[in-house]
């Protein structure tokens, strides 16, 4: 089987008029990128990355792919998927593997395993080997620009969907106004459901270990991303200062970039970005090494790719997603995803 067209659509959507906030950005939402690899055999295979901000970047990613990685891919065989994935990382080595060399890596990486998944007739998890039948699972739905009662309503539903846990983003001007909203959701969910804590890289080290033994005594789960991502020196203070496990990654790239912060014990749970890490055959990796340091893997985004991922993932902790909405595919099951079905990354 070889690969004999390789299509690549950027998707460019209007901004939304009251975008999601965290403590760093807006997310008016900007579009994705789609890759479509088709072969000689018939069989086609799709990968997806999306933007959640900056306007032109689907258009610049969509060149990337054309110019510079569909020539590596084209004439490849879809079963040597990881020897393709390794070409790409060389060529774009020159101007560093990561950014959007590593978004289009991710894109065509994904696409080349559904189209082998889809040839063999099997889901990827099946294909791999799997460990688990299903993946906890918890809601993303507490953005920081939510009113109070909005705040209530939206984790509310995401318990009433069957979710045994949320996650809501702080980082407020001030620990008051934290406190004051993980109060407020825990009224809204109760006491048995799990509540996970996100910053998104807006403190620095004292204030983010001032803020995390003030969330770990409120009972939170995890303290995510409360550091700027490439702060090494500062999330191993912070590791070492609190109880409460420190979650990061969804802004690092390579295993040798996961590696430094495992040796340093800068990280208690690790949450790899499916773009940033280079689609299934990088994240497969990822997981792997930190199963090795004995830390745990939370998903950076869901949905049927991690999904099939984190099936195969012996320190597989929770699968991030938003509210489900109506008609979707995905089912709970006490809390937990269960796996998808069909060939490929596809759902059934």
């Amino acid at each position: 089987m070889k690969v004999t067209q390789i299509v690549v659509t950027a998707h460019r959507n209007p901004p939304v008029a009251n975008p999601k906030r965290d403590a760093l950005q807006s997310l008016p939402g900007s579009g994705s990128v789609t890759v479509t690899v088709h072969t000689d055999e018939g069989i086609s295979g799709v990968g997806e990355v999306s933007f959640g901000r900056i306007a032109g970047a689907p258009d610049a990613l969509a060149a990337v792919i054309e110019h510079e990685l569909k020539p590596i891919v084209f004439g490849t065989d879809p079963a040597y998927v990881r020897a393709t994935h390794q070409e790409m990382l060389r060529e774009t080595e020159y101007h560093g593997s990561f950014g959007l060399a590593m978004f289009g890596i991710a894109a065509l990486d994904t696409a080349l395993w559904d189209c082998l998944g889809r040839a063999r007739g099997v889901p990827c998890w099946q294909m791999w080997g799997a460990v688990h039948e299903r993946i906890p699972a918890y809601a993303m739905v507490g953005w920081l620009n939510y009113s109070d009662a909005e705040v209530q309503e939206i984790c509310a539903r995401a318990v009433a969907q069957g979710f045994h846990a949320v996650k809501i983003k702080v980082g407020f001007p001030t620990l008051a106004e934290d406190v004051h909203r993980i109060k407020v959701v825990r009224e809204a969910i109760g006491p048995d459901i799990r509540l996970m804590v996100d910053a998104n890289q807006s403190l620095r080290t004292a204030e983010a270990i001032r803020r995390g033994r003030v969330f770990q005594d409120l009972g939170c789960y995890w303290w995510e991303e409360p550091l700027p991502a490439d702060d090494i020196d500062g999330y191993a203070a912070l590791a070492a200062a609190l109880d409460i496990p420190v979650a990061t990654g969804e802004n690092l790239y390579t295993p040798y970039d996961f590696a430094c912060f495992l040796a340093r014990d800068a990280v208690d749970i690790i949450q790899p970005d499916l773009r940033r890490g280079g689609g299934p055959t990088g994240l497969l990796q990822l997981g792997l090494l930190a199963h090795a340091f004995r830390r745990p893997y939370a998903s950076h985004g869901g949905g049927p790719v991690q999904l099939n991922i984190m099936a195969c993932l012996p320190n597989a902790l929770y699968l991030e997603t938003g509210l489900i909405p109506p008609g979707s595919p995905l089912k709970l099951v006490d809390g937990c995803a269960l796996l998808p079905q069909g060939p490929g990354f596809s759902w059934a």
